[in-house]
């Protein structure tokens, strides 16, 4: 009896350990979809944000406040009256590390680095929905 009480609480602990190894690895799995892979790559393009003059939009595929602001530049049809490079920063290696470059010319911590981001004319940073919005409605005039 005691056997079989030691080899049942064995399989229990067992499959409670197998069970919290898939919640794990299955957050860490999703984080990593939705989180750029933001590094410092010397490799990357420099001709990056407002060299030529215009606005630099560093966004994730799947963000949905960057969604938001797309969302707004379309409605408000911002393409049409302003210049502006979007940049998906989640499956592009290239653009996340221009972003952590781009972010470093501000001053940021490139380690706390989110988007939707805007590099705007005047070489500021703008990061999160409504400061970008703010910045795209007074350059558009509305």
């Amino acid at each position: 009896m005691k056997n079989t009480l030691i080899a049942t609480l064995v399989v229990i602990l067992a499959t409670a350990a197998l069970l919290a190894l898939i919640v794990w690895g299955s957050s860490q799995k999703k984080g990593s979809q939705n989180q750029p892979v933001l590094t410092n790559n010397n490799e990357t393009n420099e001709m990056s944000a407002s060299s030529s003059g215009e606005l630099v939009f560093y966004y994730g595929n799947t963000c949905p406040h960057c969604k938001d602001v797309e969302e707004w530049m379309n409605s408000n049809k911002i393409e049409e009256k302003l210049k502006i490079t979007k940049k998906e920063v989640y499956d592009n290696q290239n653009n996340a590390s221009e972003l952590v470059s781009t972010a470093q010319k501000c001053g940021l911590n490139t380690s706390s680095i989110g988007v939707p981001f805007l590099y705007t004319q005047e070489g500021k940073c703008l990061i999160g929905t409504p400061d970008i919005i703010n910045y795209l409605k007074e350059k558009a005039n509305l």
